[in-house]
């Protein structure tokens, strides 16, 4: 059984997979992005927000978040760097 899924533990994913690449993001702004989307998420599903990331909010999900976000910096060219 994996360790509850929080939002610290998917904020740690996604900054974790972005710092690879070499893109840094404050944290507080990784945390408040994602508490939207869990509550939009939340609002959707007409649970509370516990609920989803309990039941909804799988391993990994924090890195699949980073990798979309990877993808669309290098499709839209929006930094430079040398992608690893």
């Amino acid at each position: 059984m994996s360790p509850e899924t929080t939002l610290a533990r998917l904020a740690d994913e996604f900054l974790a997979a972005m710092n690879r690449h070499g893109v840094h993001i404050d944290r507080p702004v990784v945390e408040q992005e994602m508490r939207e989307r869990i509550d939009a998420i939340a609002e959707v599903l007409r649970l509370d927000t516990q609920t989803v990331l309990r039941d909804h909010a799988q391993d990994g999900w924090g890195r699949q978040m980073a990798a979309a976000a990877i993808e669309q910096i290098r499709q839209d060219r929006l930094l430079d760097i040398n992608w690893r």
